[in-house]
């Protein structure tokens, strides 16, 4: 019985051997296993059930993940368990050793979905340090299970990164897309983010520092667009996030009330009116018309939402630059539109009478915030 047991761990030790050597000749191979980049090793959280909780995810869906065949062979099949047990083996995997300790995918293997719902939960619920988990997490769902977070999930990172004052975290995630999926490629990813830079300035009355702030986001956010990361490089297609108005219109804003409030009145570094100029002559290109601007039932304002910072950011670009405003009789033909429109659907809302914290509260908010002085 000995020699038989004997013989099984030479067997399993050959095979790790064999499996180790594979390795070594792949590792500049173009297999995409190989273009994983390190394994995630989570921070220490706030509480213990996040800790757990990352630490099962990582245990039992990222190792096994990010391993190689054999390797993964090792750990799964049944005929292997046993002898695994008896005879403890290792494994680099994501550059990292790591013991390789048997699973029964039947039985052992939590659903990932139910975890990532958890560990989203209690990170955005927990503590400032528990958000530095944010970026390995989104990276070892998209580069080891090949699974990346949702359109849905990400949104709600991004939402709530505003919230709690984690803007940095995003920004991170937005810098390493190709690792952590986050793009603003996403719809849901591209106006939350856009619309977090616009609370961020105006609910704080319009304040420097945070007008400021949000500046320089935005100049992040043109940056970030023009890789093909989270855009189409340097081909201009149909509906590019480079000329839409509700993009344009956020980055016009800022500029135009950051210069109103605190230069002055004055575009000392031709920002605004350069903004203006791409925007109107984006604004006549588009399918967009201020006058089908329809209110949304149970559900975030977000026509109204973009379409504010358009008016705001073109009726005080107008104000300053005056005769030097570019496209003047378009610009005032935009200007125009857009308040008709967006004075409609305010009434509609001061009509509904919502409560404070409602979607149409915060766009009936939004609108009265502008300034117009």
């Amino acid at each position: 019985m000995a020699s038989l047991c004997n013989r099984c761990a030479l067997r399993l030790r050959k095979a790790a051997q064999t499996e180790t050597s594979h390795l070594s000749k792949r590792t500049f191979s173009s297999s995409a296993s190989r273009q994983r980049g390190p394994l995630p090793t989570f921070n220490e959280a706030s509480n213990e059930e996040l800790n757990n909780v990352l630490s099962t995810m990582r245990e039992k869906h990222f190792v096994p993940a990010y391993m190689h065949k054999q390797e993964h062979k090792l750990i799964t099949k049944s005929k292997y368990r046993q002898q695994l047990i008896d005879n403890p083996q290792t494994g680099i995997v994501g550059g990292e050793e790591i013991t390789l300790r048997p699973i029964d995918t039947r039985t052992e293997i939590p659903a990932r979905g139910g975890l990532l719902a958890r560990a989203l939960n209690l990170i955005i619920n927990g503590e400032s340090k528990d958000w530095q988990n944010i970026p390995k997490l989104l990276q070892g769902l998209k580069e080891g299970v090949k699974k990346p977070a949702t359109d849905a999930q990400m949104e709600k990172i991004v939402r709530k990164g505003f919230q709690t004052k984690q803007l940095g975290v995003i920004i991170q995630c937005l810098y390493q897309a190709e690792q952590t999926g986050m793009t603003l490629k996403s719809e849901a990813v591209l106006r939350t983010f856009l619309g977090g830079l616009h609370d961020l300035a105006q609910q704080s009355g319009w304040q420097k520092g945070a007008v400021s702030k949000a500046l320089r986001e935005v100049n992040v956010v043109s940056q970030l667009l023009e890789a093909k990361e989270h855009g189409t490089g340097g081909t201009l297609r149909p509906h590019d996030p480079r000329t839409r108005p509700e993009v344009l219109g956020v980055f016009l804003e800022l500029a135009a009330v950051y210069a109103y409030k605190y230069d002055g009145q004055t575009d000392s570094e031709g920002l605004v009116k350069a903004y203006a100029r791409r925007l109107i002559s984006n604004i006549e290109k588009s399918q967009m018309k201020p006058s089908e601007l329809q209110l949304l039932e149970r559900s975030k304002q977000w026509p109204m939402l973009q379409a504010i910072p358009v008016w705001h950011g073109l009726s005080l670009a107008e104000k300053m630059l005056g005769k030097e405003m570019p496209e003047r009789q378009a610009a005032s033909k935009a200007i125009a539109e857009y308040e008709v429109a967006l004075r409609g659907l305010a009434a509609e809302l001061e009509a509904r009478n919502p409560a404070e914290g409602t979607y149409d509260y915060q766009a009936l908010n939004a609108w009265r915030q502008c300034i117009r002085d």
